[in-house]
């Protein structure tokens, strides 16, 4: 369930949002809740690509996991072909 909150945003970044929310067909709510989980998303990556960075010796052991599933890859386009 969504929480209320109250936000202050300057007029310009408000009136971006709603075009933007608009042409999407979103509700303004809906348009920041996506907007904000993306860019939450986005500093997570950027979190693991400097963890993986100061830790190579992971980074090699996952890119042999990846080289292993390119090998034993099965044309499966998602996990739906399997069933």
């Amino acid at each position: 369930m969504a929480e209320k909150v109250t936000l202050g945003l300057r007029a310009d970044t408000l009136a971006r949002a709603r075009a933007a929310a608009a042409e999407e067909g979103l509700t303004l709510s809906a348009w920041l809740d996506r907007a904000v989980r993306r860019e939450a998303l986005r500093q997570a990556a950027r979190r693991h690509e400097e963890w993986l960075t100061a830790n190579p010796d992971v980074r090699d052991e996952l890119d042999g996991f990846d080289r292993l599933a390119e090998k034993l890859e099965t044309n499966w386009n998602d996990l739906s072909d399997a069933a």
